[in-house]
């Protein structure tokens, strides 16, 4: 059975990544991401606000109450909350320096990730296969287990980061995919031996 999953993981990782290749190039997150009216400017002032390094940014941001009496921190709290109920929203990932995004380490890496993530599911089908889990059962187990890492990432996040719904959506779709095929080679592939 050993060949059978490393045959499993590999086609799994191609799968998966290619595809990524099709995902990015196909229009699915056109609706996840629009350029922003302003950008040059806007980039401009990120950069000079955020000269402390990369990071995750976030407005409105919850008050620093710590050297704040009980008054003071309702207060505070009481205006960032109509603040936050008000909007805009933002959360902006800041990264200073420019990256090529179709560099070669980005790739490689992507992929190793991709062969990493594939061979923890290749484990688990693997471990079906050995109890003797039939293929129907193992293909129930390729839908569930990308159902249950979308929904408990992209998900959540959706809901508890108020994230835009084309964004959440492109994301769901494009994990879903991706670890559908990949665990559906890895439940074909991956048998009970014989004996």
């Amino acid at each position: 059975m050993r060949a059978r999953v490393l045959i499993a993981i590999l086609v799994g990782t191609v799968l998966a990544f290619g595809w990524g290749a099709v995902s990015w190039t196909s229009g699915l997150y056109d609706a996840a991401f629009r350029p922003l009216p302003g950008g040059g400017e806007i980039a401009a002032q990120i950069d000079a606000a955020t000269a402390g390094g990369d990071g995750a940014f976030i407005h409105p941001a919850p008050p620093e109450v710590a050297d704040l009496n009980d008054q003071q921190r309702a207060i505070a709290q009481d205006a960032y909350m109509a603040e936050h109920r008000k909007g805009p929203l933002v959360m902006a990932l800041v990264r200073r320096q420019g990256v090529d995004p179709m560099s070669a380490n980005v790739l490689v890496r992507g992929f190793v990730l991709e062969f990493f993530c594939v061979s923890l599911l290749a484990a688990v089908m693997a471990l079906a296969a050995r109890y003797g889990m039939r293929v129907q059962h193992r293909l129930a187990l390729a839908l569930l287990i990308p159902l249950f890492a979308v929904m408990g990432t992209h998900a959540v996040d959706w809901n508890f980061l108020h994230l835009p719904d084309g964004y959440a959506i492109a994301l769901f779709v494009d994990g879903l995919v991706a670890w559908l095929l990949a665990g559906v080679a890895c439940a074909l592939i991956i048998s009970p031996r014989k004996d």
